[in-house]
């Protein structure tokens, strides 16, 4: 774990912003550009794993593979964070309503895109993982506004 560079880069930023630390103005835009073409990126990469995947594949990948997990994700997930919640409010940890709505809220969105860049990294079946990423977006319009809809 200590050879990853995720955890070392979300501890460098929390101590940047605890420290209030600013970039100087031309590096700042810079990392700000790239910061906007994250997505985009994100999004090309997992559509270019799919074909990838597709095309190394000689046949049909059975959905039964891939969209219990997505459905686990969208369904299982927020709640889960909206039992472990309840049960941490009824503790007496300080949670506030709205912060447990937020917590669920999270929960139901779609799987992450950079997930997609981490099974490439360690070998994972980075298609398998693609297709989760696609069908729980794709599932997410449905899923996260009825999420919405009982939340509020």
């Amino acid at each position: 774990m200590a050879t990853n560079l995720t955890p070392w880069s979300i501890a460098l930023g929390a101590l940047a912003s605890a420290m209030q630390f600013q970039l100087p103005g031309p590096v700042d835009k810079t990392v700000a550009m790239l910061a906007d073409a994250a997505s985009p990126v994100a999004l090309f990469t997992i559509g270019a794993v799919l074909a990838r995947s597709q095309m190394n594949q000689h046949e049909q990948v059975p959905a039964r593979d891939y969209v219990p997990v997505a459905l686990a994700k969208l369904l299982v997930h927020p709640l889960l964070v909206w039992a472990v919640g309840t049960a941490a409010m009824a503790l007496g940890v300080p949670l506030t309503p709205f912060s447990l709505t937020v917590l669920v809220l999270l929960a139901a969105l779609p799987s992450a895109s950079n997930v997609s860049l981490l099974a490439e990294k360690f070998g994972a079946n980075n298609g398998r993982v693609a297709r989760i990423i696609l069908v729980s977006t794709a599932l997410a319009f449905v899923s996260f506004s009825a999420a919405v809809a009982l939340l509020t």
